[in-house]
């Protein structure tokens, strides 16, 4: 979730590999101009519930992204 993960990520994909790997956060309504997913164990306990925000977010942009997909019939 963030661009060091993104980084690694990359390296361990097998030559020829047609994966589309990206960063969560591309698929955030709420919270378009975040980049990557805080660490939040590096704060106080609101950091938490901020990680959860844009993770939810993320994840029902990124479900509605499929489905829109998948009703135009491609991959």
């Amino acid at each position: 979730m963030d661009e060091g993960n993104l980084a690694h990520l990359r390296q361990m994909l097998p030559f020829g590999a047609t994966a589309r790997l990206g960063m969560l956060l591309e698929y955030s309504a709420r919270f378009a101009a975040e980049r990557e997913v805080p660490d939040p164990y590096d704060g106080a306990p609101a950091g938490f519930e901020r990680v959860l925000d844009l993770i939810e977010d993320a994840c029902d942009g990124l479900v509605a992204s499929l489905q829109a997909r998948q009703a135009e019939g491609t991959s």
